[in-house]
């Protein structure tokens, strides 16, 4: 398959980060903690159909690393990770999932340099969720990313800058299955003053991003939003942002408003944490579609004992086609929620005990009714210590 411009813009970009993490790494030493758990698995109805599908158990295992170089002016980290699952009498449900993130941060005199680059290849199984809510299927799904942005300095209170987002998206023999390649690409302009010396700052920003598929006769969708933002922080130990502004969104034949919002809260103490969020946003789907998707999460973190710590998230998304791009197309909306409740037992300074179970819900415009699955894993962890390489 020939290379279309987008594709061959992600591929310099991606090389010229590559040479410069290699260029950067023959420099200076490098520091790992690594990290790693296998476990048991019981799941009832993975695939979430609506009829309840059937029960599974079988074996979960994950490795990952964090590696870090540091100097005084920059920070180039790599995270790799590989998840891996067996279940006895499904093999369908089988997957092994890979991901890596590499970025790099350069500080300067009065500006910083932000640039990632990101590679997923896991399933639909996964990729799907709360998204397009096709998770029948375990299809392989491909994605890369890059983003750039610089930021600079102007004054002690006023600074400013800009985000390049790209990002690519394969499913591997998706025929049929209703998903579809796509690329999504944005730029996005900032500029943030400072009020006080205690963290309270307003910020502006402006956003355009272009969304093209292979399907639908390679059409494209174009949205852009403003934004008007205030972070404070109300009390010791709380943190809030807000922003909210308008939002369009059109192809060749129509276009729509609306507007966009964020909102979140964040208490980070010494034995417990909480973060609550809410928003709404314009985001690319496997369906080839600008949707706009509406989110609230909540995630709470409790150290009990020295040793003993749990954990509570809860998640809801709605998502809905805007200008569905097939001709006299009907908007295709998913609900998806997910509640996750934990708890881990430090056993030694490396190892530890987790217990994690869950529950989620989705319905769709495809499904007769609601689906509901079910979740319980027991886990080894092993969090290792740092490293010099």
């Amino acid at each position: 398959m020939a290379r279309t411009g987008t594709q061959l813009t992600c591929v310099a970009l991606c090389s010229a980060g590559t040479a410069l993490c290699a260029q950067q790494a023959a420099a200076a030493e490098w520091q790992v903690v690594p990290s790693a758990y296998v476990g048991t698995s019981y799941a009832d109805n993975p695939r979430l159909l609506p009829d309840g599908g059937d029960s599974t158990e079988g074996a979960i295992g994950e490795l990952s690393a964090s590696l870090t170089r540091l100097t005084e002016r920059s920070e180039l980290t790599l995270l790799p990770r590989m998840a891996s699952s067996r279940y006895s009498d499904e093999d369908s449900l089988d997957n092994d999932n890979q991901y890596l993130t590499a970025g790099y941060r350069r500080q300067g005199e009065r500006s910083v340099w932000n640039t990632e680059i990101g590679f997923t290849r896991d399933t639909t199984l996964t990729s799907e969720l709360g998204s397009t809510g096709l998770v029948q299927s375990n299809r392989r799904h491909e994605a890369s990313s890059v983003t750039i942005a610089p930021n600079v300095t102007f004054t002690e209170r006023l600074s400013g800058g800009l985000q390049m987002y790209l990002t690519d998206h394969r499913y591997v023999d998706a025929e049929f299955s209703g998903l579809v390649d796509y690329r999504y690409m944005a730029l996005s302009l900032f500029s943030t003053i400072a009020l006080t010396d205690t963290g309270s700052a307003l910020t502006v920003s402006a956003q355009g991003g272009e969304l093209s598929t292979e399907g639908f006769g390679g059409s494209a969708t174009r949205d852009g939003s403003v934004r008007l933002g205030w972070s404070f922080q109300p009390w010791l130990l709380w943190t809030v942002e807000l922003s909210a502004g308008p939002s369009i969104v059109e192809t060749d034949n129509a276009s729509d408003s609306g507007y966009v919002f964020d909102g979140e809260i964040k208490r980070q103490g010494e034995r417990w944490s909480l973060t609550a969020n809410a928003e709404r946003s314009q985001s690319p789907t496997g369906r080839g579609m600008l949707t706009r998707r509406d989110a609230l999460k909540l995630g709470f973190n409790r150290a009990l004992t020295e040793r003993l710590s749990t954990n509570v998230a809860a998640h809801w998304v709605s998502t809905e086609d805007l200008l569905p791009q097939q001709s006299g197309g009907a908007a295709y909306e998913v609900q998806y929620a997910r509640l996750d409740i934990g708890a881990s037992w430090r056993l030694s300074r490396n190892w530890s005990l987790s217990l994690q179970l869950s529950g989620n819900t989705q319905d769709y415009e495809l499904a007769a009714e609601r689906a509901n699955g079910y979740r319980a894993s027991l886990n080894v962890v092993w969090n290792g210590q740092p490293q010099s390489l």
